[in-house]
């Protein structure tokens, strides 16, 4: 029997599956548990976590690759009640960015009652022409994930939801395989070896961040930002990094520095090894405080901080 008699005895070949590809804001209150999504989906880390509320600043895009298909993931900053302009310009973005995406889900923590935050998110997800699905998280911590999710699904019209577990994975299989398939066809956006399109810069600023967060008292996070002045390869195996810790107070500079520098200390050894883990190899991380009052409510500090006025209608 011939190639061409086995063929067609054996019927025709299945059409090639179409190439998708489209963005997916990941949007919701704070502290909801969005990066740590955007980190397990993606398999690596590129997004800072920490219990603090408001840890997520920027847009952080990961890109989940797959053959038949590109997934744009944005974690976006929480959606709150904002009390400085680094605030208003944190949810101006994140509203911007619900306009531009193919795809939203809302993201709720399901071991607590909506807040009037879930709210608002569920008014702005109307207010946009782009599909939103509710994902409610963190099912693993409720009895009845069903009964937790029905009052989020009565704050709006979701044509689809989704129960998972951000920390342990449950779920984000289906979650990944519905929203490829409702994403539309195309080209990739991205080259395959690329995971963020975040500079390396702000990777390490936002590593050393997240130490100053995860250390330090309630009062100082907020007021700080990370600024990398030099990255420079002194060889093959050692890299050197300066880096500025901003804060708005004397008093917040002495408490980041610590009795003796022990808290700077910490802080720069657990960055560290993060890092050197990052680059597979030695780094020098040479960390320095320094005051700006009031930078948060400073338009001319935000852009040299890098919070960019997100574009307008």
């Amino acid at each position: 029997m011939t190639d061409e008699v086995q063929a067609s005895a054996a019927g025709p070949a299945p059409a090639p599956r179409p190439y998708r590809a489209g963005f997916v804001a990941l949007v919701g209150r704070p502290n909801v548990g969005k990066s740590t999504l955007l980190n397990a989906i993606l398999g690596r880390k590129v997004a800072i976590t920490t219990p603090k509320p408001q840890t997520t600043r920027n847009l952080i895009r990961g890109i989940y690759h797959l053959p038949e298909g590109q997934i744009i993931l944005v974690d976006t900053p929480g959606i709150h009640r904002p009390r400085t302009k680094l605030g208003e310009r944190m949810v101006r973005s994140a509203e911007s960015e619900m306009k531009d995406a193919d795809l939203l889900w809302h993201v709720v923590d399901l071991s607590r009652p909506p807040r009037p935050e879930d709210e608002r998110v569920a008014a702005l997800c109307r207010a946009v022409p782009v599909p939103a699905w509710l994902v409610g998280n963190k099912v693993d911590l409720v009895r009845d994930g069903p009964g937790a999710a029905a009052p989020y699904l009565a704050l709006g019209s979701y044509p689809r939801h989704f129960l998972i577990s951000a920390q342990s994975g449950l779920g984000l299989d289906a979650l990944v395989a519905e929203t490829l398939a409702a994403l539309p066809e195309g080209y990739p956006y991205f080259p395959e070896d690329v995971v963020t399109d975040q500079p390396e810069d702000f990777y390490v600023a936002e590593v050393v961040r997240e130490k100053v967060l995860l250390f330090l008292a309630q009062e100082i996070p907020h007021s700080v930002a990370v600024v990398v002045e030099e990255r420079t390869r002194r060889s093959e195996r050692l890299v050197y990094i300066r880096a500025a810790i901003v804060v708005e107070r004397d008093s917040q500079k002495g408490i980041v520095i610590g009795e003796g520098g022990r808290m700077l200390r910490r802080i720069g050894e657990a960055a560290r090894l993060e890092l050197e883990a990052y680059y597979g190899h030695a780094v020098y991380l040479d960390l320095w405080v320094k005051v700006r009052k009031r930078w948060r409510d400073q338009e001319e500090w935000l852009r040299r901080f890098g919070f960019s006025e997100p574009k307008r209608e």
